[in-house]
């Protein structure tokens, strides 16, 4: 059955490479050896409040570490410029994933911004990295600041790269890699700013300044952002009756610098500041175990009425016992420095620090009793300092029918003491006794060197035209340190060490002008670790990394049917996934602890779909769809197997597609009129590591938003947008914390927002 469906979706796609009369897509040139953007215009950037995205334009990506056009590269991305960001309202992590095929953003248990994406089924565990890895300026960051409110301004595009990255990215990554691009200085005296007003007190203004200091040898970019918003769930009371949660207050500003002082030199820097002070999230009690009000209630009278009072608020009223909060502060400063060595070879150096701290105080319960929550008050939470250094030689070889690129990584994590959760509640602690403080420290290094080269057949041998083979390999060793104190010293710590061979092989074939086939196989780890309480001698202490090994082939086509035009793409993979980690509830040593342990293997097989079509001019209709089949195949032992059997593949939603239109008309002098809008959906899907959660499954649920407005007014470079979101106001749990069979006994739900609606006014000036 499984090898009937591969062989089915292979030849599905090798029959769609048939094209109606092709559209070439003008190409990247294939020869380029290096991912240099710092010249090129940011897309859009200033036009994007009321622009129509140009489906077809020919998009540069960075999927392999070089520039290649995305209808070229062998790859699946889903890539958006700047219109496109604006123009499907993509403003925080949720909204990114809706728009994106296999991508699911978690919330639940931690402040709304700390969500994580999981992609093609992969996501995080407790304790455990990531499975997808957030990059900025070519630089991996595993802590959660990419993605969140207060990323989007001044980007040259945003690309969610699919699949097991283990051999050119500077951290394997099991689903998936999400690239953001910041706009890079030019050579021109140009900027931008936008204003935005809407409901719930709405403010935000962003901008860009760019000048050439020196023409051709100087260029600075300065760019920002400021947000203000009131939080649409309200406290009732009786602790803090009127205050608000989900609201934004941020600020976040980047400076960029190109220098070339001489001809095949350059150096450029980028140095980021975020920083955000709110009120936390809005979570929302959903249900209350009746085994755990007995309990509880000889404590706490009212816990048997919290859930009927929350039901009768709704989900936009709440009432906590914490007084809640959120801060964050982050700042980074990358380093590239590209050198000619010779036409056909360019040595870079991308180099980077950044520091991070996170405080927050959070409800879990989500009731006025204390039965489940944490304080971090007078120190943050989490306190990585992150330092990378990447190396890399990339070039071409024999008349640019090679292009290949070798190089070395590391990463060194340290830890800023002290730093975890000054007071912990879990029923009874909280209540029998005081609420404990909680530290950590969670160091970590790597290193990687890795080669990848693509030969063109065609050019060496005519007669293979077309047809190109990638081969790639990486050797990556790890090493971590966790320590953790609980209540009082003496702390538990432990190292772990691994190392793991990666790889990629494809075969890509141009079948005609701006049609694409591939089929890629490869492999990729996310790193094992320690369980930081667990002392040694546990079966639990340690758990090892997990591997995804996949399959995938895609069709990549551009075309005229008629005077129509259009674009279609799609990636169909299967993977075998081994060592699956997960979070369970075990006893050690008489406590019940939550740790990863490694239980299971699996299978994720899936479709995705990305597509366009301009039926008449100004009119482009797009959409994107995929499916996701995810199970296990296969338990660690018997007591695996106990706490899976039943339980469904998390961070899966089976189908999930968006729908767009946007049109546009010259109005004349009054400006050229733009109508976006766009409605995405995702069907129900779990976000439950195991059986032993209550709640097995989010309600899946469609958006709507839109907006209308005038570009290019009076013949002046201003544009007035009306916009939309979530239009029909759909209220729909996102996210999840379950404390069903624990002591608190409850479980809290993440909402979708409600309907936001403004207006944005942005002007350009410059070139």
């Amino acid at each position: 059955m499984q090898a009937r469906w591969w062989a089915t979706t292979s030849s599905l796609v090798m029959m769609l490479a048939v094209p109606a009369r092709a559209q070439e897509a003008p190409a990247a040139d294939a020869a380029t050896p290096a991912a240099d953007t710092s010249g090129t215009a940011p897309a859009d950037a200033f036009a994007a409040d009321a622009f129509a995205a140009d489906a077809f334009a020919d998009v540069v990506v960075t999927a392999r570490r070089r520039e290649e056009s995305l209808q070229a590269v062998p790859v699946a991305v889903t890539a958006f410029t700047p219109a496109a960001l604006t123009q499907k309202a993509i403003t925080d992590r949720t909204s990114l994933a809706d728009n994106t095929p296999s991508l699911f953003t978690i919330n639940g248990g931690y402040p709304r911004e700390f969500a994580f994406f999981a992609l093609r089924g992969q996501g995080p565990a407790f304790g455990s990295t990531p499975g997808v890895i957030n990059y900025f300026a070519e630089v991996p960051n595993a802590t959660s600041i990419d993605g969140r409110v207060g990323t989007y301004y001044d980007l040259a595009n945003v690309q969610v790269v699919s699949g097991p990255q283990g051999t050119l990215f500077g951290k394997n990554a099991t689903g998936g890699n999400i690239l953001f691009e910041p706009a890079k200085p030019r050579n021109a005296f140009e900027g931008y700013l936008r204003a935005e007003y809407g409901n719930y007190n709405d403010a935000r203004l962003e901008g860009a300044l760019n000048v050439a200091v020196v023409p051709d040898k100087v260029l600075l970019r300065v760019a920002g952002e400021v947000g203000r918003r009131d939080g649409y769930t309200r406290d009732v009371g009786p602790n803090f009756a009127g205050k608000d949660y989900d609201n934004l207050a941020y600020q976040s500003v980047r400076v960029g610098l190109t220098i070339r002082p001489f001809d095949g030199v350059e150096n450029y820097t980028v140095a980021r500041y975020y920083n955000s002070d709110n009120n936390g999230g809005g979570t929302v009690l959903g249900a209350v175990n009746p085994a755990s009000t007995a309990l509880i209630g000889a404590f706490y009278p009212t816990i048997g009425s919290q859930l009927s009072a929350q039901q009768a608020r709704g989900p936009r009223q709440v009432s906590y016992d914490l007084n809640q909060a959120s801060k964050t502060d982050y700042w980074q400063v990358v380093n590239q420095t590209a050198i000619d060595l010779s036409d056909t070879a360019k040595l870079r150096n991308i180099v980077s620090y950044a520091q991070f701290r996170s405080k927050y105080t959070y409800d879990y319960d989500a009731t006025p009793l204390p039965l489940a929550g944490q304080a971090s008050r007078a120190i943050p939470v989490l306190a990585p300092n992150t330092f990378t250094e990447e190396l890399q030689l990339q070039g071409t070889a024999a008349d640019k029918a090679i292009n290949y690129s070798l190089g070395g990584y590391l990463d060194r994590q340290t830890w800023s003491g002290p730093a975890g959760i000054e007071e912990f509640t879990l029923f009874p602690v909280g209540t029998l006794i005081p609420p404990v403080p909680f530290f950590q420290e969670l160091t970590s290094h790597s290193e990687a060197v890795f080669g990848q080269a693509t030969v063109d057949l065609g050019l060496l041998a005519p007669a293979l035209s077309g047809l190109s083979v990638t081969g790639g390999l990486r050797y990556t060793w790890e090493h971590s340190f966790t320590s953790t104190t609980l209540i009082a010293p003496p702390a538990t710590t432990g190292t772990f060490d691994d190392q793991y061979l990666s790889y990629t092989a494809t075969i890509d074939y141009d079948v005609t002008d701006g049609v694409h086939v591939y089929v890629t196989s490869r492999d990729a780890y996310k790193s094992g670790g320690v369980n930081g309480p667990v002392p040694a001698g546990s079966a639990f202490r340690t758990f090892p990394a997990e591997k995804l090994s996949d399959i995938e082939a895609g069709l990549k086509a551009q075309f005229d049917l008629g005077s129509m035009k259009g674009r279609f793409n799609l990636a169909a993979y299967r993977g075998n996934y081994d060592n699956i980690q997960r979070t369970t509830a075990e006893e050690v040593g008489g406590v019940v602890l939550n740790v990863t342990r490694s239980a299971a293997k699996g299978r994720v097989q899936g479709v995705e779909v990305n597509a366009a079509l301009m039926p008449v001019t100004g009119l482009t209709l797009n959409g994107s769809y995929s499916y996701i089949d995810a199970r296990y195949t296969r338990v660690a032992d018997a007591s695996a197997g106990a706490i899976l059997n039943g339980a469904p593949f998390p961070y899966t939603p089976r189908h999930k597609y968006s729908l767009g239109a946007a049109y546009e008309a010259p109005l004349g002098r009054a400006g050229d009129l733009v109508v976006n809008a766009n409605y995405v959906r995702q069907t129900s899907v779990s976000t439950a590591q195991t059986n032993q959660a209550f709640y097995r499954e989010l309600p899946g649920y469609g958006l709507l938003n839109a907006n209308v407005g005038l570009n290019n007014v009076g013949g002046r470079p201003l544009s007035i947008t009306a916009f939309g979101t979530n239009l029909t106001d759909v209220a729909r749990p996102v996210g999840v914390i379950d404390l069903y069979a624990g002591g608190a006994g409850v479980v809290g739900l993440t909402y979708t927002e409600p309907r936001m609606y403004g207006v944005r006014v942005g002007y350009r000036f410059g070139q």
